[in-house]
């Protein structure tokens, strides 16, 4: 009896031992099958599971239809070269005094790249900046002015400086000489035109001149020439340099004056160039079309000093706005006689045709 209870025993044991060995061989079975098909899974970019089988996939047809556009939604996109247009060249003759072409600046900009960008906008290589107004005002820091002229806004000297010496671009300084109020009043009697009473005279915008017949006088005006050729521009553009013609003239008195307004202006012109001689800075004048295409030279000389024929031989060139370029160059031939300063006609918009700007 015993031993048949041994025999029944031994039987559970056995099925239990063959279960065990079947599970091991399908563990091992799914196993490799499973790193068989891990090389064909991939993952889309939406990010599902997809399994690509060789034997279920089909030879991929070349499609007969032409690549898509450039800009459309397809892989391919096509750049085609081609050659760029050649910019038509300015006629060098019709621009008298160089090839440069100005714009006038009310303001600097913040540094020379902004300076370049401004003036490639609109053309131009060159710049015309107003360092003395009709008032009197000068717009930068200047040493030799009158304090109390100078623009408490305007910028200190090294960066105006920093400006003329950008290569490439032309500076001009527009200097007003003699419609100065700040310093004719504060140095009435030897640098102003006073009436006969002896106080200082005022126009018809109630401003006051500068009497460059007085020594004190031309050697204000000079030193700030100085001070901008220090600075590093290129020219000097002198505007009202000569003696007021509007208002109440006949209240002036010039008795006192060794100089008359002709031999002073050239007096002044004369001392202006020998200053400026040890710089490489060029003068100008800037004329109106009246005084350019006068007639009456002698009335002309008279009122405001201005003889022509005396002052251009000492300037190197002319602006002026004119109706006629071709009437004005010819008048300051007839005027100057040999070597006569160039002719810049001054445009009244942005430059074209070679035309200088100032506004």
């Amino acid at each position: 009896m015993g031993t048949k209870g041994y025999h029944s025993y031994r039987g559970r044991r056995g099925a239990r031992h063959v279960l065990g060995i079947v599970l091991l061989a399908l563990i091992l079975l799914a196993a490799c099958v499973y790193l068989f098909l891990q090389r064909y899974v991939t993952f889309t970019d939406s990010g599902e599971v997809r399994l690509d089988l060789p034997f279920f996939q089909q030879e991929e047809q070349v499609p007969d239809e032409e690549p898509p556009a450039d800009g459309d939604n397809g892989e391919m996109n096509l750049v085609i070269d081609e050659p760029e247009e050649e910019t038509p060249k300015a006629d060098e003759t019709a621009v008298p005094y160089g090839e440069h072409h100005l714009v006038g600046l009310n303001a600097l900009p913040a540094d020379g790249a902004a300076l370049s960008a401004e003036l490639a906008v609109q053309g131009a290589n060159g710049f015309v900046y107003t360092v003395k107004d009709n008032t009197g005002k000068v717009s930068y820091d200047s040493a030799v002015a009158l304090q109390d002229a100078v623009a408490a806004d305007g910028p200190d000297s090294e960066f105006l400086s920093a400006f003329c010496q950008e290569e490439n671009l032309v500076s001009v300084a527009r200097l007003n000489c003699f419609h100065d109020s700040y310093y004719a009043f504060s140095h009435m009697e030897s640098a102003s035109i006073c009436q006969s009473s002896g106080y200082i005279w005022y126009d018809n915008l109630s401003y006051h001149w500068l009497d460059p017949a007085k020594e004190q006088a031309r050697s204000y005006v000079i030193d700030l020439a100085l001070e901008c050729a220090r600075l590093g521009f290129d020219e000097l553009l002198l505007e009202d340099m000569c003696y007021p013609s509007a208002g109440k003239v006949e209240k002036i008195d010039y008795s006192g004056n060794e100089l008359g307004k002709t031999q002073a202006l050239v007096q002044f012109l004369t001392e202006l160039r020998e200053a400026l001689a040890p710089y490489d800075i060029r003068i100008a004048l800037l004329l109106d079309e009246e005084t350019l295409l006068t007639q009456d030279g002698e009335a002309l000389a008279e009122t405001t000093g201005q003889d022509l024929s005396q002052i251009l031989p000492l300037v190197d060139a002319v602006y002026a706005q004119v109706s006629d370029p071709t009437a004005a160059e010819s008048a300051i031939a007839a005027a100057a006689g040999e070597n006569p300063p160039a002719f810049v006609p001054i445009a009244d918009q942005a430059p074209s045709e070679g035309n200088w700007y100032i506004p």
